[in-house]
């Protein structure tokens, strides 16, 4: 009888370790069977929009006047007489001076030594009774009622300018104030030394307050267009490429894409991108392609 008993004992032990190992069993299964929880990547996002671009070059240059003439005396002998002093004005054939010729037995009248081109005299060389001879240099005289800005270009962007093309200029002699010019002329040649080709603008100069030599710097307009345009934060790199991340249905898909220039806070997109595609800008440095994401308000 007792080892009946004890035989019962043992079969209920056993039934009951067994039930509990099936049990335990079934519930890892259960586990292994539920599908693990993504891990989603909250970001902020911008959109690709049209905007206009205008690309500007600044540039530093001097000004010329727009002519420069030395009259020079065409006989020997002495100087008599200046009839001019610095900033009258002239007009061709007014006489500027007068000569005694120095020629011993000849009675001659004083030459006249006469303006060959309008504009302002800009310097008087010598004082009455200074000896002067054909190569002696008796006044200088200027046009500057339009002055000419020489401005030289870096070769990659001499493309971009043509006769007539506008510009603005300023000179630290009068802050704030801008003056307008236009291409008059482009050089054929460059300058070897730093790859610049000059270019020159006239500008009007009422009051002559540019004057030769005074340093300027201009702003031309080189390009301007319509363009696609992103957070200059969406774009990053990966293995050497520049790639967004377009967020569609909660998927962050990564897009190599061609960048063009950058501006303060927004690059061109010159290709891989759309007009209205919604663009990570930040977060995108924790991403991989096909990432889930979950954006968040700005």
């Amino acid at each position: 009888m007792k080892k009946i008993v004890w035989t019962v004992i043992g079969l209920a032990v056993v039934g009951f370790f067994t039930y509990r190992a099936v049990v335990a069993l079934r519930g890892k299964q259960a586990l292994s069977n539920e599908a693990v929880p993504e891990h989603i990547t909250p970001v902020e996002i911008g959109m690709a929009v049209a905007s206009d671009i205008v690309e500007r070059s600044y540039l530093t240059g001097s000004i010329s006047a727009w002519s420069e003439v030395t009259l020079y005396a065409k006989v020997s002998g002495k100087l008599a007489k200046n009839l001019v002093d610095m900033n009258d004005n002239v007009l061709p054939t007014h006489v500027v001076a007068l000569v005694d010729r120095d020629e011993v037995g000849y009675d001659y009248k004083q030459y006249e030594v006469r303006a060959n081109a309008k504009g302002t005299v800009a310097r008087v060389y010598l004082n009455p009774g200074a000896a002067v001879n054909p190569a002696t240099p008796l006044c200088q005289i200027v046009d500057i009622d339009v002055v000419k800005a020489i401005v030289p270009v870096p070769e990659g962007q001499i493309r971009f300018v043509s006769v007539g093309h506008s510009a603005l200029l300023t000179s630290p002699a009068y802050p704030g104030r801008q003056f307008t010019g236009k291409v008059t002329n482009i050089s054929p040649l460059a300058n070897a030394g730093n790859r610049t080709i000059d270019i020159e603008m006239g500008i009007a100069n009422p009051g002559h307050l540019l004057k030769p030599g005074m340093f300027v710097q201009a702003e031309l307009i080189l390009d301007r267009r319509r363009a696609i345009l992103i957070p200059f934060s969406a774009v990053t790199e990966r293995e050497g490429r520049k790639v967004v991340f377009v967020v569609q249905d909660s998927t962050a898909l990564m897009k190599p894409v061609t960048a063009g220039i950058a501006m303060r806070d927004s690059i061109e997109i010159t290709g891989g991108l759309q007009l209205g595609d919604r663009v990570v800008i930040t977060g995108a440095e924790l991403l991989n392609d096909r990432d889930k994401v979950r954006v968040v308000e700005m």
